[in-house]
Order: C-alpha cells, then structure tokens, then sequence
C-alpha cells in the first residue's frame, strides 16, 4: 500500500498554525430525557490541533463531537468558533466537514462525484471542481480512480476517498468519528500515520473520537480522556502516560499495576508491612488507597533482602518479558514487564523468587473513594 503523497500547488490549503483558540467550549450539558451524556463540558482547542477524544463506549465522546457539528444540540452551553458564537448554528451553517466510521459514501456516485458532492453544492465553477477532486485524489494516492465506485474500492480506500470528500471545501475543521474502526489491524495502523501526515501538511485544525488508546496516543497533539460525561484529563500524550490525574486515566490508559495500601504521613505509605517512603499524597492517615505504576517501571533484582516477589509466569513478547508476580509481604498480584537484555541476567523462570524495587518517582497514590469510581 502506498503512502499518501504531500504535495499541493501553492496555497491550496495553507492554514497558517499559531496559538490563536479554534474552538472554546464553555459549559455544554446534553440530556436526552433524564439520562445526562455530558455534564459541563469546558474545552479549548487551539488552532491547527489534532485532538483525540478517547473514552470507552457510552462516555460522551460521539455526542460532544456531534454537539459541536450541530447534529445533536447542547441543552446547555455555548461553542465559539474563531469567535463567532455557532452554539444555535444548524450543521449546514457551521465551518466543518466530517468523516463517519462507515464512511457514508453516496453508492450509486463514482469516486469524483462523492469528492465533488459539496463543491457542486456550493455551485462551484466545474473547472474548479475538477482541479479540486484532481488535486485531492491525488493527496490521498487515489489518482485514477474517479470513475470507480464505492463498491470497488477497499475499506481503506472508501476511508481515504471519504477524507477527500471532507476536506473538499477547505473546512476549518475536520471531524473523524471513529474513521478507522472499521478496518483491519494492519490497514488500520498505516492509515492512522497517513491521516496524521496529512492533517500536520494541511495544518486543519482535527478532532478524533475513537476508544483505541493507541490510536489516540500516536496520532493526537492533545488527548481528552471523557467517562461518564464528564472529562478526567487534558493533556499530551506523554503527560496522559505518565501522569494521569486519576485512577480511571491511569487504569484506561496502557497496562498498570494497582496495589492495595494504607496511607502514613503526607509521603509515605504502608504496602503491608512495608513502608514506602517519598510518595507525595493527599490522603489521611489511615486511609485506604491504592498505588499504581507501570510494569515497564517495575525493577527486578536478585536481591531479595527487601521487597521480593514469587514468579508465577513469564510470556515472551519479543522485546521484553511480561512477568506476573506475587508479593511476598501481602500476596498482592504485580505485573513487570522486563527488557529481555536484562531478564537473561535474571534467567527468570516460575517458582523463582526476586528482588521488587518501585521507584518513588513511578508511583501515584489515589483514594479508594476516587480509585472505585
């Protein structure tokens, strides 16, 4: 499969990126009858962000996107688009083109004909149309098939012509809903790197709803983690990685160990017996909570003077193992995922016992009353 080419004639879809707000969202509650989708959505997104809003089913993702393209209007709340309030805007009136998980192609129109459906719309001139659809299917590594029809095409193709067909008339901003879900593994991670190669060429300010962490973490500028209408986290990848505000952040988001612990003072906590100093908490006294930390984070040693551990199991996943573990003190499971360079040293094997070292620095500490939300 080739990848998408990125060359335009000058200008065409220039979008010059600075750190003015695109869309600010302020507020925004949705009900459908008793039932609350979204409960006082506060967002900005700067212009020419990628963002991702990620979550699981039924979190509000899909209907904060449709909020925003006026399919679904807020009960409550107000959206700001380069300054222009579009709150009460119908969808035809707003500046966005969209892209649906089932592509929504036309059947019965040819390739040119779903590129050219709004550009025709817009009683552009037919010259232009034609420049325009050249030059998008072009963009998208479709020259050549203007007189194909949806049917023809791969599921991968029918997404690409679908990108084509929404960029069309230069939006200012471009939805996905869940555009690749529908795919297979293997298209699904090249057309993610194109997607992004082509919104950062382009520099259009782009909104993705998916419920793929992976997705979301390798194509997003900014990643906004919803459950249960309300939003957890803003922030980069890598801060949604490493430091995730809450324990549903840090529970969704990649593989983490959770383990049962009593709070001491202000920077200590009891994992059993044993004290673990230098994690910064809010927690009383006496409280219960819960650490976590990544397996990548997790060190083993053949020093089993301090904290050590029963092998259970170790899976080979090419670049590392993946051990599962128990803790000696209290019986707690722990997962540690280890470079294999390292675990040949180990000779790691189950029934063996070794040394447990959690960096301070790996540790987060929540509440039970927030970690069971």
């Amino acid at each position: 499969m080739q990848s998408f080419t990125t060359s335009l004639s000058p200008g065409v879809f220039e979008t010059l990126v600075d750190t003015r707000t695109h869309l600010e969202i302020a507020g925004l509650t949705k009900r459908f009858g008793n039932f609350t989708a979204l409960q006082s959505i506060d967002l900005s997104i700067e212009e020419g962000e990628f963002v991702c809003f990620l979550g699981p089913s039924g979190c509000g993702k899909t209907t904060l996107l449709r909020a925003i393209a006026g399919l679904a209007l807020q009960s409550e709340g107000r959206i700001v688009q380069r300054g222009q309030d579009i709150s009460a805007l119908p969808p035809q009136d707003r500046d966005f083109g969209i892209v649906f998980q089932s592509y929504a192609l036309f059947p019965n129109l040819t390739v040119f004909n779903n590129v050219a459906y709004g550009l025709r719309n817009r009683r552009e001139d037919r010259h232009r149309v034609r420049e325009r659809v050249e030059e998008l299917l072009a963009l998208v590594d479709l020259s050549g098939s203007e007189g194909k029809y949806p049917a023809a095409l791969s599921g991968g193709q029918q997404q690409r012509v679908a990108v084509a067909r929404a960029l069309a008339t230069e939006p200012a901003l471009l939805l996905l809903d869940e555009p690749l879900s529908a795919l297979d593994a293997r298209v699904r991670v090249h057309l993610r790197g194109q997607i992004k190669a082509l919104q950062h060429r382009l520099g259009v300010t782009t909104i993705m709803v998916t419920h793929d962490q992976e997705e979301a973490l390798t194509m997003a500028d900014r990643i906004v983690v919803m459950n249960q209408g309300v939003i957890e986290q803003v922030g980069t990848p890598a801060e949604i990685y490493h430091h995730p505000a809450s324990a549903f952040v840090a529970e969704f988001i990649g593989q983490m160990n959770f383990l049962d612990v009593k709070a001491d003072d202000e920077a200590a906590v009891h994992l059993g017996r044993r004290r673990l100093e230098n994690i910064p908490h809010t927690c009383a006294a006496g409280e219960s909570a819960r650490i976590s930390i990544r397996p990548e984070s997790v060190e083993l040693t053949h020093d089993t003077s301090g904290m050590s551990a029963r092998v259970e199991d170790v899976e080979f996943l090419g670049p590392f193992l993946r051990v599962s573990l128990t803790l000696q003190d209290d019986g707690q499971g722990l997962m540690a995922d280890v470079p294999v360079r390292d675990a040949q040293s180990l000779a790691l094997v189950a029934g063996q016992r070794v040394g447990v070292h959690l960096p301070g620095d790996a540790l987060r500490v929540y509440p039970c009353r927030e970690a069971s939300r």
